[in-house]
């Protein structure tokens, strides 16, 4: 309300309207500062980097993959982040995880695919001849 005056004392008029006319020029109290969320700068587009590094990190990612999780951390977008999943799902690299609903993904990785990727890969790597070293030259 402001000061009061003391006792004894009463504002004048003049005083009463300076005081109305200060508070009308003030700044009206905000309750918050607002904070802005920062702004996502995902992609919208997959290049072939991006997607074999989502078909590589895809089964590390442990129990639960939905669309948020994917789009944190590859940085795409949501529609981009659900049409992988589908995408995966399909392949048979991802199995849903209880009942699915159409509006949230919820999938885990099927273990025994990576199982046999990763047999895959050890009998690749097992295959390559090992190239040999080469004696150091006598002086």
């Amino acid at each position: 309300m402001g000061k009061q005056p003391t006792q004894g004392q009463k504002k004048t008029k003049d005083q009463i309207a300076k005081a109305a006319s200060q508070r009308s020029k003030q700044t009206k109290k905000k309750w918050t500062k607002g904070r802005a969320k920062d702004k996502l700068n995902n992609a919208v587009y997959l290049d072939n980097t991006a997607y074999k590094q989502i078909e590589t990190q895809l089964p590390k990612m442990g129990a639960l993959i939905t669309v948020s999780t994917v789009s944190d951390k590859f940085k795409v977008n949501g529609s981009l982040a659900r049409r992988c999943i589908r995408h995966f799902a399909k392949s048979g690299l991802l199995v849903p995880a209880g009942d699915q609903n159409s509006k949230q993904y919820i999938y885990t990785v099927n273990a025994q695919v990576v199982a046999a990727q990763k047999a895959a890969a050890a009998a690749a790597a097992a295959d390559k001849p090992q190239a040999q070293k080469k004696a150091p030259a006598k002086k």
